[in-house]
Parts: structure tokens; sequence; C-alpha cells
């Protein structure tokens, strides 16, 4: 069973031929450089690329083909067996006949990663645990008690904030933003480039000055 949209597909009594194609690992992009007099070559890995997978749906009830080419089309959430992730139909589809069933050949696309499906913010007092196999690139939640300023280890990325005022904020490390009510705060944030990172198992976090809330979702992932 899996769920598409919010809608199950018990609910649109579909099967899918082969389900376990759905959680395929992603396949590693990268550049190659070969060198004269060298052996071998230099690879420079380049992140994940998406899933693309033909699959097979079968639809046990015909009276709800046209619900079920809507509800196919597009992007929407995925769920599968607790996870979560962002999957796209995009092909056209052509029920065929078989039987007293119709077979839908359509093309599945996914991200390359999975998340929990019930993912809210926990506190975090001094390590991160990330359950997942893949590293992860949480959005970590900063609650101001008293102190405008605040330095912050998390995982091998140390960083200051400065709440100017505000109450909290909120720091997307994959998509490198950080907001206070969908406002762009990124001035107030001492950092470099590359934003926290949380490996698979245990993950420090370290407040080195000032006193604050650390709360953190999007921890755990998985490919």
């Amino acid at each position: 069973m899996f769920k598409f949209k919010g809608i199950s597909s018990i609910d649109m009594e579909v099967v899918i031929e082969e389900e376990e194609l759905f959680i395929a690992k992603a396949e590693q992009r990268y550049d190659i450089t070969e060198i004269d007099g060298r052996n071998g070559a230099i690879f420079e890995p380049l992140g994940y690329s998406y899933i693309n997978r033909p699959i097979y749906v079968q639809c046990l009830n015909t009276s709800k083909i046209d619900l079920i080419l809507a509800w196919l089309d597009g992007e929407g959430e995925f769920e599968y067996k607790g996870r979560k992730t962002i999957a796209r139909f995009y092909s056209s589809l052509e029920p065929q006949r078989s039987a007293c069933i119709r077979i839908i050949d359509t093309t599945f696309i996914r991200n390359p990663f999975w998340n929990k499906i019930n993912d809210d913010f926990i506190e975090i007092k001094d390590l991160a645990y990330n359950a997942g196999n893949i590293y992860s690139e949480p959005i970590i939640r900063l609650e101001k008690i008293d102190s405008e300023n605040v330095d912050i280890s998390v995982g091998n990325i140390r960083f200051q904030y400065d709440f100017n005022n505000e109450e909290y904020v909120e720091i997307d490390c994959e998509n490198k933003n950080v907001l206070y009510e969908g406002l762009n705060r990124n001035r107030q944030i001492k950092m470099g480039y590359d934003f926290p990172i949380l490996s698979p198992g245990e993950n420090n976090v370290v407040v080195h000055s000032g006193n604050v809330v650390i709360k953190i979702k999007k921890k755990d992932r998985w490919l």
C-alpha cells in the first residue's frame, strides 16, 4: 500500500506490480578526470540522481479509471512503508484491458531520499541521532531564552546567530535558508558556505555561548 497526494492505493483500488521498485537505490552522479601518467582516475561525486522506473498499475475497479488518471498526474508527496518523499507522474497514461481489469503502463519518478512520515521538531540537548543510512540536511529551530547572540556547533559546523529581538529562527540546511515568520534572516547568521548536516548515527550538538533551545526535524534520512 502507498499514498500519493494524501490518497491511498487501497482507496483508489489499485495494485502496483513489484512495489519494491519504489525503494530502489538512487544512482550517484560523478565526474571522471583522467591524467596522463597517473594510474586510474579522479572521481568527483556530484550528488544523487532521481529515481526513474517503469511501473504497471493494475486498476481493480474500472469505474475509477478517470479518478486514477487524474490522481497519478504531476508532482506530490509519496508515502511508503512509514517514509515519505516527492514523486512525479509525468508520462501519458493509457489503460490497457487485461481480463477484467485495466493495466496502466507509466513511469514513476521520485527524489533520491526518504524522510520519516511523522516528522516534528524534537528538542536536542547534546546529541542529534540520524536513524537513517545517509547524511541528512535538517531544519534547525533555535528558540531564544535570554541571549540575543548564540554560538553553536551542530556536527562539524560551527555558527553564530543574532536573534535581533526576535523569538526564534529556523535554519533550513537543505535549501540554505534562515527564516523567521517566513522572512529571510540569512544576514543574521555567521557561518561559512556549508550548512550543518547530520551523519548516520550520533552527531554532537554544542552550545559554546548563550542560552537557547535547539529543536531539529528532518534529522533522519534514507537512500
